[in-house]
Protein backbone atom coordinates (compact mmCIF):
# COMPACT_ATOMS: atom_id res chain seq x y z
CA UNK A 1 0.00 0.00 0.00
CA UNK A 2 1.42 3.66 -0.32
CA UNK A 3 2.76 5.28 2.54
CA UNK A 4 0.25 7.95 3.41
CA UNK A 5 1.91 10.94 5.25
CA UNK A 6 -0.19 13.53 7.29
CA UNK A 7 1.86 16.86 7.85
CA UNK A 8 1.48 20.32 9.65
CA UNK A 9 0.09 19.02 12.84
CA UNK A 10 0.07 21.17 15.57
CA UNK A 11 -2.06 20.41 17.95
CA UNK A 12 -2.64 17.36 20.19
CA UNK A 13 -6.25 16.42 18.57
CA UNK A 14 -5.10 16.69 14.89
CA UNK A 15 -2.23 14.08 15.81
CA UNK A 16 -4.66 11.89 17.31
CA UNK A 17 -7.62 12.35 14.17
CA UNK A 18 -4.02 11.63 11.72
CA UNK A 19 -3.53 8.64 13.81
CA UNK A 20 -7.16 7.22 14.52
CA UNK A 21 -7.71 7.76 10.39
CA UNK A 22 -5.09 5.25 9.62
CA UNK A 23 -1.91 7.51 8.59
CA UNK A 24 1.55 5.70 8.36
CA UNK A 25 2.88 9.05 9.37
CA UNK A 26 2.59 12.20 11.23
CA UNK A 27 4.26 15.33 10.29
CA UNK A 28 5.20 18.50 12.75
CA UNK A 29 6.97 21.56 10.85
CA UNK A 30 9.41 22.33 13.50
CA UNK A 31 11.13 26.24 13.61
CA UNK A 32 10.77 26.22 9.29
CA UNK A 33 12.97 29.17 8.68
CA UNK A 34 10.49 30.62 6.15
CA UNK A 35 7.32 31.90 6.83
CA UNK A 36 4.47 29.38 6.66
CA UNK A 37 1.55 28.96 9.03
CA UNK A 38 2.33 25.43 10.71
CA UNK A 39 5.65 25.67 12.49
CA UNK A 40 6.10 24.92 15.84
CA UNK A 41 9.44 25.51 18.88
CA UNK A 42 11.06 22.14 18.98
CA UNK A 43 9.73 21.75 22.42
CA UNK A 44 6.13 21.78 21.03
CA UNK A 45 7.07 19.58 18.16
CA UNK A 46 8.78 17.50 20.88
CA UNK A 47 5.22 17.02 23.30
CA UNK A 48 3.10 16.65 19.81
CA UNK A 49 5.29 13.80 18.35
CA UNK A 50 5.63 11.91 21.66
CA UNK A 51 2.12 11.63 21.35
CA UNK A 52 2.34 9.64 17.96
CA UNK A 53 2.40 5.58 18.89
CA UNK A 54 4.68 2.72 17.69
CA UNK A 55 4.17 1.95 14.40
CA UNK A 56 3.34 5.18 13.30
CA UNK A 57 6.11 7.26 11.66
CA UNK A 58 6.90 10.57 13.05
CA UNK A 59 8.41 13.00 11.09
CA UNK A 60 9.76 16.50 11.87
CA UNK A 61 9.65 18.96 9.07
CA UNK A 62 12.47 21.35 9.15
CA UNK A 63 15.22 23.39 6.88
CA UNK A 64 18.46 25.14 7.59
CA UNK A 65 22.38 24.05 8.09
CA UNK A 66 23.56 20.72 9.22
CA UNK A 67 24.05 21.85 13.27
CA UNK A 68 20.15 23.38 12.95
CA UNK A 69 19.06 20.05 11.35
CA UNK A 70 20.93 17.83 13.63
CA UNK A 71 19.69 19.93 16.99
CA UNK A 72 16.38 19.98 15.63
CA UNK A 73 16.49 15.76 15.18
CA UNK A 74 17.96 15.40 18.79
CA UNK A 75 15.21 17.73 20.31
CA UNK A 76 12.34 15.80 18.59
CA UNK A 77 13.46 12.94 18.24
CA UNK A 78 11.46 11.91 14.68
CA UNK A 79 11.70 8.55 13.00
CA UNK A 80 11.95 10.55 9.98
CA UNK A 81 13.63 14.13 9.13
CA UNK A 82 12.41 16.10 6.04
CA UNK A 83 15.07 18.35 4.87
CA UNK A 84 12.53 21.19 3.13
CA UNK A 85 14.40 23.86 2.15
CA UNK A 86 16.84 22.94 -0.69
CA UNK A 87 19.30 21.34 1.50
CA UNK A 88 22.66 20.83 -0.43
CA UNK A 89 24.60 17.27 -0.66
CA UNK A 90 27.03 18.90 1.75
CA UNK A 91 24.26 19.38 4.17
CA UNK A 92 22.78 16.24 3.25
CA UNK A 93 25.85 14.20 4.00
CA UNK A 94 26.90 16.07 6.86
CA UNK A 95 23.52 15.33 8.67
CA UNK A 96 22.96 11.83 7.87
CA UNK A 97 26.66 11.08 9.34
CA UNK A 98 25.73 12.33 12.33
CA UNK A 99 22.25 10.53 12.74
CA UNK A 100 23.81 7.43 11.32
CA UNK A 101 22.85 4.83 13.70
CA UNK A 102 19.74 7.00 15.45
CA UNK A 103 17.04 5.24 13.63
CA UNK A 104 16.21 8.24 11.75
CA UNK A 105 15.88 8.52 8.20
CA UNK A 106 16.65 11.44 6.13
CA UNK A 107 13.39 12.59 3.51
CA UNK A 108 14.97 15.12 1.21
CA UNK A 109 12.45 17.54 -0.58
CA UNK A 110 12.72 18.55 -4.17
CA UNK A 111 10.62 21.96 -4.60
CA UNK A 112 9.50 21.96 -7.78
CA UNK A 113 8.35 25.62 -9.34
CA UNK A 114 5.00 25.14 -10.95
CA UNK A 115 5.04 28.24 -12.09
CA UNK A 116 7.90 27.22 -13.87
CA UNK A 117 7.30 25.55 -17.66
CA UNK A 118 11.15 24.53 -17.21
CA UNK A 119 10.41 21.76 -14.81
CA UNK A 120 12.63 18.78 -15.86
CA UNK A 121 12.42 15.44 -15.05
CA UNK A 122 16.02 14.34 -16.18
CA UNK A 123 17.74 16.97 -14.15
CA UNK A 124 15.11 16.12 -11.37
CA UNK A 125 16.44 12.55 -11.49
CA UNK A 126 20.24 13.78 -11.92
CA UNK A 127 19.45 15.88 -8.41
CA UNK A 128 17.77 12.87 -6.57
CA UNK A 129 20.36 10.59 -7.74
CA UNK A 130 22.81 13.12 -5.79
CA UNK A 131 21.23 13.60 -3.03
CA UNK A 132 20.69 9.83 -2.28
CA UNK A 133 24.32 9.24 -2.77
CA UNK A 134 24.92 11.65 -0.54
CA UNK A 135 22.23 10.43 2.79
CA UNK A 136 19.00 10.98 1.82
CA UNK A 137 16.46 7.78 2.24
CA UNK A 138 13.98 8.72 0.22
CA UNK A 139 12.84 12.12 -2.27
CA UNK A 140 9.85 13.77 -1.28
CA UNK A 141 8.32 15.99 -4.89
CA UNK A 142 6.68 18.62 -3.83
CA UNK A 143 5.49 22.15 -5.20
CA UNK A 144 6.45 25.72 -4.26
CA UNK A 145 5.35 29.23 -5.72
CA UNK A 146 6.94 32.31 -5.40
CA UNK A 147 3.77 33.13 -2.91
CA UNK A 148 4.48 29.91 -0.58
CA UNK A 149 7.05 27.39 -0.07
CA UNK A 150 5.47 24.32 0.58
CA UNK A 151 1.33 23.70 1.57
CA UNK A 152 0.39 25.52 -1.92
CA UNK A 153 -2.18 23.76 -2.48
CA UNK A 154 -0.77 23.63 -6.42
CA UNK A 155 -0.53 20.06 -7.92
CA UNK A 156 2.88 18.68 -9.63
CA UNK A 157 2.29 17.88 -13.84
CA UNK A 158 2.14 14.29 -12.81
CA UNK A 159 3.87 13.01 -16.29
CA UNK A 160 6.66 15.18 -14.47
CA UNK A 161 6.40 13.14 -11.43
CA UNK A 162 6.10 9.96 -12.37
CA UNK A 163 9.09 10.35 -14.72
CA UNK A 164 11.28 11.22 -12.06
CA UNK A 165 9.49 8.14 -9.54
CA UNK A 166 10.36 5.47 -11.99
CA UNK A 167 13.82 6.42 -12.45
CA UNK A 168 14.65 7.84 -9.02
CA UNK A 169 17.37 5.47 -7.33
CA UNK A 170 15.04 5.69 -3.86
CA UNK A 171 11.49 6.13 -2.94
CA UNK A 172 9.74 9.09 -4.35
CA UNK A 173 6.69 10.59 -2.25
CA UNK A 174 4.40 12.68 -3.58
CA UNK A 175 2.94 16.37 -2.25
CA UNK A 176 1.64 19.17 -4.09
CA UNK A 177 -2.35 19.54 -4.03
CA UNK A 178 -3.82 16.57 -3.17
CA UNK A 179 -7.00 15.83 -1.45
CA UNK A 180 -9.11 13.09 -1.25
CA UNK A 181 -10.67 14.12 -4.82
CA UNK A 182 -7.52 13.89 -7.01
CA UNK A 183 -5.19 11.51 -4.28
CA UNK A 184 -6.54 8.48 -6.23
CA UNK A 185 -5.71 9.47 -9.86
CA UNK A 186 -2.34 11.03 -8.62
CA UNK A 187 -1.07 7.24 -7.17
CA UNK A 188 -2.59 5.77 -10.04
CA UNK A 189 -0.70 8.03 -12.82
CA UNK A 190 2.31 8.68 -10.89
CA UNK A 191 3.24 4.97 -8.71
CA UNK A 192 4.68 7.11 -5.60
CA UNK A 193 6.20 4.87 -2.73
CA UNK A 194 3.97 7.69 -1.04
CA UNK A 195 1.90 10.79 -0.50
CA UNK A 196 2.19 13.85 1.68
CA UNK A 197 -0.71 16.33 2.04
CA UNK A 198 -1.38 19.58 4.44
CA UNK A 199 -3.67 21.71 3.08
CA UNK A 200 -6.03 19.46 1.07
CA UNK A 201 -6.72 18.01 4.60
CA UNK A 202 -7.58 21.11 6.44
CA UNK A 203 -10.12 22.91 7.74
CA UNK A 204 -10.20 26.98 9.06
CA UNK A 205 -7.36 28.17 11.15
CA UNK A 206 -5.03 25.51 9.60
CA UNK A 207 -6.86 22.84 11.47
CA UNK A 208 -7.35 19.25 10.20
CA UNK A 209 -11.10 18.80 9.11
CA UNK A 210 -12.22 15.41 10.18
CA UNK A 211 -14.10 14.76 7.18
CA UNK A 212 -11.22 15.69 4.58
CA UNK A 213 -8.41 13.98 6.52
CA UNK A 214 -10.43 10.52 7.26
CA UNK A 215 -11.82 10.70 3.18
CA UNK A 216 -7.84 11.51 2.40
CA UNK A 217 -6.59 8.39 3.58
CA UNK A 218 -9.33 5.96 2.51
CA UNK A 219 -9.01 7.20 -0.90
CA UNK A 220 -5.38 6.73 -0.74
CA UNK A 221 -5.81 3.21 0.56
CA UNK A 222 -8.58 2.35 -2.16
CA UNK A 223 -5.83 3.66 -5.16
CA UNK A 224 -4.01 1.31 -6.97
CA UNK A 225 -0.49 2.24 -8.60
Amino acid sequence: MTWVKLCGNAHEEDVALCVEAGADAVGVVVEYPLPVPWTVDRARAAALLAAVPAGVDRVAVVGGDAETLVALAEATRPTALQLHLDEPEAVVEAVATRLAGSGTRLIRALRVDVESPDADAHALVEVARRLHDAGADEILLDARTRARPAGTGVPIDRTLARAVAAAAPCPVILAGGLDAASVGAAIAAVRPHGVDVISGVEGPGHRKDPGRTRAFVAAARAARG
